[in-house]
């Protein structure tokens, strides 16, 4: 099941929701998007539709389940009934959570999301993987259940602060390194704004063609092992954690390669990646090694799946040890100590 992709203006959203059919919808909206926008959106007044709405903590501290929990309470008491449509209004955590709930409640209904940040448009929107964190790990709960409509607005971006562009563009750092036409476009400095459709659109056919992630969608997670555990331990935005995963993957696993044509990608995208946070320190193995045997990609109590790109647009899966990780970063310990954003 694909969702239906439309790019359109913020104007139209209302519109949007009034062609739903259902007579009932619960919008699940990020507390800071719903102060900038609610006035101009006006999605609480909709004919022949009854409006309930959740205001969601900002980014990932919603996605926990003391929240799930309340959130589904607030709804459940209020008779929602099957036909229910939920609609996320926010970045990429609140779509995470919002198709949670869309997921458990009542056993599954219809949700449709909004994304507001540069990583939600190109990424966390797309694909219909659905989760909460928990204290072991990022995404470990969760579901997969599609979205039934992504509604792309980029005029969100108007008001995203730079640290969030920039964890949006680390995305397309994954893309473009992905895809070489993505990585063609935007060594050619074509505009951010503009690249948004490309790497919908890359997504949204490898999950067609692999939905459960069984085969080609593990592509997806390049950067992702180390960059999950680098932002859990230094409370990195997402997607400038992925940039640090990725650049570590290029390290140990293919000697440093790709590095000029990464640092390339971060330059034209304009990222503010600032230094590594462990820039002429040691690198925390035991705490990295820690999140890694607790990733979702773990295939035994030995072994991890990891993407490993060895040229652009060449990915390839390897199987390898935790024994095997840990043995090469401390072989690479002093380039990673060295590993910085120039």
């Amino acid at each position: 099941m694909n969702s239906t992709i439309e790019f359109c203006k913020m104007d139209f959203l209302k519109e949007k929701l009034r062609g739903l059919d259902t007579d009932l919808i619960l919008i699940i909206a990020d507390l800071n998007v719903w102060s900038l926008y609610s006035k101009k959106l006006s999605l609480l007044n909709i004919d022949g539709k009854k409006i309930l709405l959740w205001k969601a903590p900002d980014g990932e501290k919603v996605k926990d389940f003391e929240n799930l929990s309340s959130a589904l309470d607030f709804f459940l008491s209020r008779n929602v009934h099957r036909k229910a449509h939920v609609i996320s209004l926010g970045g990429g955590a609140t779509s995470d959570f919002s198709g949670m709930v869309a997921a458990l409640m009542l056993r599954g209904v219809k949700w449709s999301t909004i994304p507001t940040t540069l990583l939600s448009m190109v990424d966390a929107a797309i694909g219909g993987k659905v989760a909460i964190n928990s204290p072991q790990g990022k995404n470990l709960i969760g579901a997969f259940h599609h979205p039934e409509n992504i509604w792309v607005c980029d005029s969100f971006l108007e008001t995203l602060d730079e640290k969030e562009m920039s964890s949006g563009a680390g995305e397309i750092v994954k893309y473009a390194l992905l895809s070489q036409d993505i990585y063609n476009k935007v060594v050619s400095e074509v505009e951010v704004k503009s690249l948004i459709k490309d790497c919908i659109q890359f997504k949204e056919q490898i999950v067609t063609e692999d939905f459960k992630e069984n085969g080609i969608r593990k592509i997806l997670n390049f950067g992702h092992t180390f960059g999950h555990a680098i932002e859990k331990e230094y409370q990195l935005p997402h997607g400038i954690a992925v940039v640090w995963g990725i650049l570590l993957m290029d390290i140990l696993f293919n000697d440093g390669k790709l590095k000029t044509k990464i640092y390339q990608t971060i330059e034209n995208l304009k990222i503010e990646l600032g230094e590594s946070p462990w820039l002429n320190k040691e690198f925390p193995v035991t705490s990295i090694m820690t999140y890694l045997r607790k990733d979702k990609k773990t295939t035994s109590s030995e072994l991890i799946d990891l993407v490993v790109l060895n040229e652009i647009g060449k990915a390839e899966f390897l199987s390898v040890s935790f024994n095997e990780i840990e043995n090469k970063l401390s072989e690479y310990k002093e380039e990673i100590k060295k590993l910085c954003s120039i």
